[in-house]
């Protein structure tokens, strides 16, 4: 009985010493870091749009030349001063795409 039972222990401590090493093993996995996009780029944030017409943000503290991507011309750059809005004129069925700066 004295064998049986040193067995039966060595083999309930084999098993404790396994499960804490098997999670160990499986917290051990690299875990996916969530995806953060990053800020766009630059001070010029493109605002509200309309028929003819496109704000664009100034988020930055200096004065900015800036205009907006739209499909073949693209309109002039206009100036907008720090933590300004400036609107600037586009043509009938332009859509601007993104503001970028000049």
């Amino acid at each position: 009985m004295t064998r049986l039972r040193s067995a039966l222990v060595v083999a309930a401590v084999g098993a404790l010493l396994a499960v804490p090493a098997a999670m160990g093993t499986a917290s051990a996995a690299p875990v996916a870091a969530p995806v953060i996009q990053a800020p766009e780029p630059g001070c010029a944030k493109l605002g509200a749009y309309g028929q003819w017409w496109a704000d664009i943000h100034n988020v930055c503290g200096h004065t900015i030349s800036a205009g907006v991507e739209v499909d073949g011309w693209d309109p002039s750059c206009i100036q907008i001063g720090p933590g300004g809005v400036g609107r600037i004129g586009l043509d009938q069925g332009d859509e601007p795409y993104y503001a970028y700066e000049c």
